[in-house]
């Protein structure tokens, strides 16, 4: 795989790694949940580190996003850069992003970034360390979003999030309406999708910087053209049964009232609730299309043969 090349995973932990109902949170419910025969084989893929702190969970919910994540970790330094399972350790560079560095070589040998929600855990990687990378995973819960829409109105409820945004994006945001007309709870549905297409552009931007969302130049810099993935269930062609939708590639950057140029953005809808967004510091970089990783075939074999 050349360098330019960016690999993107999607792994559902739904499934993966059952429990009783009695332990589905606690403080002593993922000590029980990795007494399961399941949880221990992945567990017991992991260094003794992460291992605990993927026990440090409250929610066996976040217990499974958290193993998962780490789980993507070693495969990808393990496929990328050929090296044993065990050797796959997960380093972090000087902005505190997680790599691989390999002993006796200087630099990076492979960038990757990691996001989960929901369910589901995202993984973008390439070989080497000339580029930068940043995904961003998102769940719209219109059922959650729309009581509290209602009852503080649309214009209070983003402005909530006015410190993570530009000006001009709130205003676009709060302005913004579907082109066809839609129910009450339809429209707020489509609106909230919008707002999170912004959300999701931006923290995955932010990631491939390295900065958190507290960076102090967030508000001087926007989004321009955010396009709304439309959902696999929208799409004409009714035939694909894959989950994904429609990508959007032509979001612009700006900066201090400069277009930002040198950054390829895209966002992704998946099944009915997701959007994923990609970052990467080159145009000339490929996205490779997102793969639905099987657990046993995909991870747990790759582990097993290093």
């Amino acid at each position: 795989m050349a360098p330019s090349e960016i690999f993107r995973w999607i792994l559902d932990v739904q499934l993966e790694w059952p429990c009783p109902d009695a332990i589905k949170s606690g403080r002593d419910a993922a000590p029980r949940w990795a007494l399961e025969e399941d949880t221990r084989h992945a567990l017991g893929l992991l260094p003794i580190k992460e291992r605990e702190k993927v026990l440090q969970f409250y929610h066996i919910r976040d217990a499974k996003l958290s193993l998962g994540s780490q789980l993507l970790k070693h495969c990808a330094i393990t496929r990328t850069c050929s090296v044993p399972w065990a050797g796959s350790t997960i380093s972090k560079d000087q902005k505190h992003k997680p790599c691989y560095l390999s002993p006796g070589e200087n630099g990076k040998q492979m960038e990757f970034n990691v996001s989960h929600h929901g369910s589901l855990v995202a993984l973008v990687g390439c070989a080497g360390g000339g580029i930068q990378l940043g995904v961003d995973l998102v769940q719209v819960d219109a059922g959650k979003d729309i009581p509290k829409v209602r009852q503080e109105g649309w214009t209070s409820w983003v402005d909530t999030y006015a410190s993570v945004f530009s000006s001009r994006e709130v205003q676009d945001m709060v302005s913004w309406e579907p082109s066809a007309p839609l129910s009450t709870d339809d429209m707020l549905t489509a609106k909230l999708r919008h707002f999170y297409a912004h959300w999701c552009l931006k923290e995955a931007y932010v990631k491939m910087t390295g900065e958190a969302l507290m960076a102090p130049w967030l508000q001087d810099m926007e989004f321009r053209n955010v396009q709304v993935p439309r959902a696999v269930s929208e799409l004409s062609d009714s035939g694909k049964d894959d989950g994904w939708g429609e990508i959007c590639s032509d979001v612009e950057v700006w900066r201090h009232g400069i277009k930002v140029l040198g950054v390829k953005l895209e966002l992704q809808a998946f099944r009915d609730g997701y959007m994923v967004g990609t970052a990467v510091s080159s145009l000339s970089a490929s996205f490779l299309p997102y793969k639905i990783l099987d657990l046993p075939l995909d991870v747990y074999s790759v582990a097993e043969a290093g």
